[in-house]
């Protein structure tokens, strides 16, 4: 990724400004806004090169990241589907989804051409192959027919090329932008309503709530004694920095570490942003730190091994995943009388079996991640 947008820091400051990083809306404006969905939905990689010819392979890896098929690619495929694109090619599994499901076709002889460049017409049959087009839907001359349908539902907006031409990556950006925009041929809700749980602003352009924790890692635990820079994949110097939700410093960072022995963080690399909080802070309005010491383990009647809830200090917790679930167990990390630090989640994790509990016991929420704590170290 390039060096980070002005645009998108201030949407970021908005947005931990108010303590949330669930809450990441605003109204896409202009061509800079558009590329940032599409990254932060995972369909593009970069903003690099973007005005110039996208190849076939390119595309297709485009295209099915923004498919329904999206989280169903292997980075391995054990045999070769065009003789142009053998097993060993680079997420040679792109390809193969790309024809196997309509959004892109082959040429005579078996071959793909990854190599070559996609023309106008090209990027027409895939959105609209994304939005359920099939050839049964147009007769006669296919590609009239599909280059009336493209304009028809919008799709060209912000695109000016002829039939043959050859598209840009830019070109690519706003094609898919429109097709999420739009509503698949069987449904009336958005294709990014559905596919990637985006919302419509009033000026029916996309709001990318939430798209923001795709590129988010972590949670992470930094202990007194620990050096930040050491743990990030990046400069901290000229990064930008939230205490929670707050833009904050390097300095305001090591202060907090030193106050309270410990620190959750998370980043984002790709835009060099720290987002930091203490305990008994809230990460948004369904995520908290919090720290404490096991005070029991729960396991269901059925299952000794497996433990379904914890009490830590006064409250008590579901265990959330494989992970968390293993560290609490008898062969795991983590046991009655340690000191943790533990991010859980508010909402309710319904109404699990658990032989053990106690009648009239209210559940804080789900511990999703935990960590050992030793100021010791």
């Amino acid at each position: 990724m390039k060096k980070v947008k002005m645009l998108l820091v201030l949407c970021l400051v908005l947005i931990l400004n108010i303590n949330n990083i669930h809450t990441y809306s605003y109204s896409v404006l202009g061509q800079e806004m558009r590329t940032q969905v599409l990254y932060l939905a995972n369909i593009i990689d970069d903003d690099n090169n973007m005005n110039d010819p996208i190849t076939r392979f390119q595309f297709a890896k485009m295209v099915v990241k923004a498919s329904e098929y999206k989280d169903s690619v292997n980075d391995i495929i054990n045999t070769s589907v065009f003789s142009d694109v053998p097993v060993y090619f680079t997420n040679a599994s792109y390809i193969k989804i790309a024809t196997e499901k309509g959004y892109m076709t082959s040429f005579l002889g078996g071959l793909f051409k990854p190599n070559d460049f996609v023309t106008y017409k090209e990027l027409i049959r895939a959105t609209l192959a994304l939005l359920g087009y099939t050839n049964e839907d147009f007769t006669g001359n296919q590609i009239n027919g599909r280059y009336q349908k493209f304009c028809s539902l919008d799709l060209d907006e912000n695109i000016d090329c002829n039939i043959n031409d050859y598209i840009t990556k830019v070109d690519a950006v706003n094609a898919i932008y429109n097709m999420l925009k739009a509503n698949p041929k069987s449904s009336s809700n958005a294709y990014g309503v559905q596919v990637f749980k985006m919302t419509k602003g009033s000026d029916g352009e996309l709001n990318a709530s939430g798209l923001i924790k795709t590129k988010m890692e972590g949670p992470f635990l930094l202990k007194r004694g620990q050096s930040l820079s050491e743990k990030l994949p990046f400069e901290i110097e000229g990064s930008n920095i939230f205490i929670n939700g707050t833009a904050s410093t390097f300095d305001q960072v090591n202060r907090e570490l030193g106050n309270t022995g410990f620190i959750i963080y998370y980043f984002n690399r790709a835009t060099k942003t720290l987002y930091v909080y203490r305990d008994g802070t809230s990460i948004d309005q369904t995520v908290a730190v919090s720290k404490g010491y096991i005070v029991n383990i729960y396991y269901s009647a059925s299952d000794n091994l497996t433990p379904t809830s914890v009490q830590i200090d006064q409250g008590r917790y579901y265990l959330g995943n494989t992970d968390v679930k293993f560290a609490f167990s008898y062969a795991g990390t983590l046991h009655i009388g340690d000191q943790v630090v533990f991010v859980f989640d508010r909402v309710s994790a319904g109404d699990l079996e658990n032989d053990n509990d106690d009648a009239g016991f209210t559940y804080l929420g789900t511990i999703t991640q935990a960590y050992i704590y030793d100021l010791n170290y």
